[in-house]
């Protein structure tokens, strides 16, 4: 009975996030294995790392989150739920059609009012075989799938059985995407050819989704004009800044972090403002995602002025005064057959 109970609480310790581990900056998750089944916890200001095995997360995607919430997606379709890494609780999305995810937000936690979940899709129709005479057989491979312009599925998690739809259009041109962000519990994009800075507030009540300009000029990231690989980010900065982050890569195949730039939106100016110092916070940002999220450095083992930067297993400190780039590689057992990379701010279990 008491090698029982061992086994239970051993087994209990090793499928859950180590979330009583008590740090204010966010953890890097990494997903691994045939079928992501493996977990790695990294904690960058202890130089730590904890092994997992949590079964919600294998065959997942993570999508999107708002504090211990996550978006998760089944490898194998577009099933897509929410679900609480602390109290277990999820949350199941309405069904939707047979797509391509482009983009995912989660404004909020499900209990708050302001939630709202936002899917960028591009729709796939199937053509029925029909037997036409003038078919031509060997073009047919290639029609049986039609891609549509993207659409905007949305609703409030909990509420609603079906998603609200709206067309895309007004937004992408010729089927262009963009740089999107949560800020200040609403949805916002930079445009890559319009080069305009959107607000997008979804109206549960409307079904409709209103878009606010916000300017029509993009950051002048026109520092290095013979570097032609880049990434860009947007993302909230902890004191409630909204930062752009563009980063170069140089060396052979364009393949090492160079140098970044960073700017933040003057709402009064409606520009952007390139930053020379970011001061006592951290930007931590995932190639593999191209998302982020920013915390303050004090009291904290993290440097300030500094970019936290994953590229498949390894991990970049960049410092903005300095322009000094140093690399780690933090947990070498993890695959490096393309393992998720994710930078969660995972809440402690005092906060429950």
């Amino acid at each position: 009975m008491e090698l029982e109970e061992f086994k239970k609480e051993k087994y209990a310790e090793s499928d859950r996030p180590p979330f009583s581990i008590q740090q204010q900056d966010p953890w890097l998750v990494m997903c691994d294995g045939d079928v992501r089944q493996k977990q790695t916890f990294f904690s960058v200001s202890h130089n730590q790392y904890y092994t997992r095995r949590i079964p919600e997360l294998k065959e997942k995607i993570i999508r999107a989150n708002a504090d211990e919430w996550l978006v998760l997606q089944s490898i194998y379709s577009i099933d897509c739920y929410l679900w609480n890494l602390i109290s277990n609780d999820k949350i199941q999305l309405p069904p939707l059609p047979e797509c391509t995810i482009l983009e995912c937000l989660l404004s909020a936690p499900p209990n708050d009012p302001e939630c709202h979940i936002l899917f960028l899709i591009e729709e796939t129709e199937t053509i029925p075989d029909d037997d036409d005479e003038n078919s031509n057989d060997e073009t047919d491979d290639e029609n049986d799938q039609d891609v549509n312009p993207p659409t905007f599925y949305f609703c409030k998690p909990g509420y609603n059985e079906e998603f609200h739809k709206q067309d895309g259009h007004s937004i992408f041109e010729n089927g262009s995407g963009g740089i999107w962000t949560v800020f200040k519990k609403k949805f916002y994009v930079s445009t890559f050819q319009t080069r305009r800075l959107l607000c997008l507030e979804p109206d549960n009540d409307s079904g409709t989704i209103t878009i606010t300009p916000m300017s029509n000029e993009s950051p002048d990231v026109r520092k290095y004009l013979d570097m032609g690989r880049f990434a860009n980010f947007i993302l909230q900065s902890c004191d409630d800044t909204l930062l752009y982050v563009h980063m170069f890569f140089n060396g052979k195949n364009h393949g090492i972090p160079y140098d970044f730039l960073v700017f933040r939106f003057d709402f009064a100016r409606k520009r952007w403002i390139e930053m020379e110092s970011i001061g006592e916070i951290a930007i931590f940002i995932s190639y593999y995602m191209r998302t982020g999220t920013i915390c303050s450095t004090r009291g904290t083992n993290l440097n300030k002025e500094s970019i936290y930067f994953i590229e498949g297993r390894y991990l970049y400190v960049y410092n903005l005064i300095t322009h000094s780039i140093s690399l780690s590689l933090p947990c070498p057992h993890v695959s490096k057959k393309n393992p998720s990379m994710h930078w969660l701010p995972l809440p402690c279990q005092n906060k429950q």
